[in-house]
C-alpha cells in the first residue's frame, strides 16, 4: 500500500514539474523581460507602513523609502502605529521633518492600520511595506511600470533576506528564492493569490471597491486575504520578479516554526473563507488547478513525511530486535552490497521521477537567481544550508502543517 502511495506521489511531482518547466519556456520572452522603464508614468502612490512594536526595524523601513529613486512629490509615507507599546511611534515621528505623517492608533491589528492609511489615501497606487522590510532604489519605478496594463489590480515584488549569515537563515534563502519564480509562474497565468506585505503595490480604487483590508483578528494572513479578495472580483495580480525588496526573517528555529504556523493557520482559514473558488470554472486555472493544487501539497508533504519517518522507524525497529533482543552480531545481520547489488535493488518507478524532480527544482533555483540577479553562494555554509533546507526543511513544513490543522480543528486562538 506504502509503495503505490509513494508512487502516486512520484508521479504527481514529475507531473508537476513537467508543468512548471514548460511555463518557464512558454513564458520566457515576458518572465525574463528586463522591463524598460517610462520616466513619463510615475503615478503618485502612498506608501502605508502598519507597525507594532517595531523599534528596531522602523527607521530603517521609512529611510529606504525616503532613498528610494522616485520624485520626492509624487508620493507620501503613512505611519500608522498600532497600538505598540515600545519607541515605535517615538522614532517615526523623527520623520516629521521629511514629510512622513505618523498617526497612532489603538492596537486593532494590521488591517485596521492598513485601513487607517487607505481612508486617507488620494493616490493612484496604495503600497503596503511592512515596517521590518526595505526597498531598493529603483524597485517602486520598476514595479509602477505594470500598472500601465489598465488590467492590473496588484502587484508585488521579490522578496531577498536581509539577515542570512546563520544557517537556519540561508535555508530560507533558498524557501524566498523558489517563492520568486513560482508567483511570477502564476502571476503569468493569472493565477497569484498572495500579495506580501513586504512590498505590494495595488490600486487605490480598487481596494476601495473591494471593501478594503480585511480587520477581522482572526485573519492573521490579510496579505492573502486581500489577494483572494481581489482574485474573486477577477481582478489580475501581477508580479514583477525584477522589483528587489528585503525582509528581515526569523533568525532561530523557534521563531521559524511560529511564522510559519501563522502563515498555515492563515492560509487554512483563507482556504475556508474563499472554498467557493475551489473547483470553481468560474475562476478558470486558479480555481480548476492552483487552488486544489496547494491542497493536495499540504497531504502530499504530510502524507510522504510520515511514509519516510514509519521506515525509519521499522529500520531502527529492525536493529533494536537483532542487536539488542536477540544480541545478533553486528556483521550478520547488516549486508554489504556491492555495486551490482546496489544498482538491481534500486525501484527505477520511484527514483526516475525524484530524478527529473531533483533537476527541475535545481533548474528552476537557478533561474530564479539569474532572472533577479541574485549571485549565487557557493559558501560552504551556504551548501550545508541547501542540503538541509532539500533533506530537513520539508519535515519541518509537514509538522508546522500538521500543528497548524489541529489547532484549526480544535478552534484555537489564532495568534501573530
Amino acid at each position: 500500500m506504502l509503495e503505490y502511495i509513494m508512487l502516486i506521489i512520484a508521479f504527481v511531482g514529475l507531473y508537476l514539474s513537467i508543468i512548471w518547466i514548460n511555463l518557464l519556456f512558454l513564458g520566457k520572452e515576458e518572465i525574463e523581460e528586463k522591463k524598460k522603464i517610462d520616466k513619463s508614468y510615475l503615478p503618485e502612490i502612498t506608501f502605508a507602513i502598519p507597525a507594532y512594536n517595531e523599534e528596531k526595524t522602523i527607521a530603517g523601513t521609512i529611510q529606504s523609502i525616503l532613498d528610494i529613486d522616485y520624485p520626492k512629490d509624487r508620493y507620501e509615507i503613512i505611519v500608522v502605529d498600532d497600538g505598540s507599546t515600545d519607541n515605535t511611534a517615538k522614532i517615526a515621528e523623527q520623520y516629521k521633518k521629511y514629510g512622513v505623517k505618523v498617526i497612532k492608533t489603538k492596537n486593532h491589528g494590521k488591517g485596521h492600520a492598513l485601513n487607517i492609511a487607505l481612508k486617507r489615501s488620494k493616490k493612484e497606487l496604495f503600497t503596503c511595506v511592512d515596517a521590518d522590510s526595505y526597498i531598493e532604489k529603483e524597485s517602486v519605478k520598476i514595479i509602477v511600470q505594470n500598472f500601465m496594463n489598465k488590467k492590473v489590480s496588484g502587484c508585488s515584488s521579490s522578496i531577498f533576506v536581509k539577515n542570512n549569515s546563520k544557517i537556519i537563515e540561508k535555508m530560507q534563502v533558498f524557501e524566498y528564492m523558489y517563492a520568486a519564480i513560482f508567483r511570477k509562474l502564476f502571476a503569468f497565468i493569472g493565477c497569484l493569490f498572495v500579495t506580501p506585505g513586504v512590498l505590494s503595490i495595488y490600486r487605490t480604487e480598487d481596494l476601495k471597491e473591494a471593501g478594503m483590508f480585511d480587520e477581522d483578528r482572526n485573519n492573521i494572513t490579510e496579505d492573502l486575504e486581500i489577494a483572494m479578495r481581489l482574485q474573486s472580483l477577477h481582478k489580475y495580480i501581477a508580479f514583477d520578479i525584477q522589483s528587489i525588496t528585503y525582509t528581515t526573517i526569523p533568525d532561530t528555529l523557534k521563531k521559524v516554526i511560529r511564522q510559519r504556523i501563522r502563515w498555515f493557520r492563515g492560509y487554512i482559514y483563507n482556504a475556508r473563507k474563499y472554498r467557493h473558488m475551489h473547483l470553481n470554472k468560474d475562476y478558470e486555472l486558479l480555481g480548476l488547478f492552483i487552488l486544489p493544487l496547494n491542497i493536495a501539497s499540504v497531504i502530499i508533504i504530510i502524507s510522504s513525511t510520515i511514509i519516510i519517518w514509519s521506515g525509519i522507524l521499522d529500520g531502527f525497529k529492525y536493529i533494536y530486535q537483532k542487536a539488542i533482543i536477540a544480541k545478533t552480531p553486528l556483521y550478520e545481520f547488516i549486508d554489504i552490497l556491492t555495486l551490482k547489488q546496489m544498482i538491481l535493488t534500486i525501484d527505477f518507478k520511484i527514483s526516475i521521477p525524484l530524478t527529473v524532480i531533483t533537476l527541475a527544482g535545481l533548474y528552476l533555483l537557478y533561474k530564479s537567481h539569474k532572472i533577479t540577479g541574485k549571485s549565487i553562494d557557493i559558501s560552504a555554509k551556504s551548501i550545508l544550508a541547501f542540503i538541509l533546507f532539500i533533506v530537513v526543511y520539508p519535515w519541518l513544513l509537514a509538522l508546522c502543517w500538521t500543528y497548524s490543522l489541529i489547532l484549526e480543528a480544535k478552534g484555537s486562538k489564532r495568534e501573530w
